[in-house]
């Protein structure tokens, strides 16, 4: 027969209320906000669980495209990153921005000059600055992207 010891830790309840709260924090993910770690604001770890994707204006609002950028042009001056996904649809778009696109799952097509351009998982596309595109997806697809400059936004609505 073994004989239980109780052992004496002096653990206020202010520290387990804030240890609890700390917890719960972690699993809940704030519809607005991507779950980022930093390291002395520095490196940032996206944290895939946290990425709540918004409605894209295509111009067209039957089209099932959402998006979500992950880095603010503060933290990343240079490079817009982000992700996006198409369910059966199909849009123009022009690029003033260089664009490189990471197809995570599903087809992405990529039509150019009369030529489409397909990529599924793990296929990487590059889009250069001054190119119009048709993207879209006969089923689904979620891809990632980087474009430079950071301002892509700004240099769309300029072509406009």
């Amino acid at each position: 027969m073994t004989k239980d010891r109780i052992v004496d830790v002096n653990i206020s309840e202010e520290l387990i209320t804030r240890i609890v709260n700390e917890v719960m924090e972690s699993f809940q993910t704030d519809n607005k906000q991507v779950k980022k770690i930093t390291e002395h604001d520095r490196i940032r770890l996206i944290k895939r669980n946290s990425v709540v994707f918004e409605k894209f204006d295509t111009g067209n609002p039957t089209d099932q495209v959402t998006f979500k950028e992950i880095l603010s042009i503060e933290e990343s001056p240079n490079m817009a990153t982000g992700f996006l996904k198409i369910e059966k649809s199909a849009f123009d778009w022009y690029l003033g921005y260089d664009e490189l696109d990471y197809v995570i799952e599903g087809t992405l097509e990529i039509t150019y000059n009369g030529k489409t351009y397909t990529g599924h998982g793990g296929d990487v596309i590059f889009i250069p600055k001054e190119t119009p595109v048709t993207f879209s997806s006969p089923d689904h697809c979620t891809f990632f992207f980087a474009a430079y400059p950071a301002n892509w936004q700004d240099l769309c609505e300029a072509k406009k």
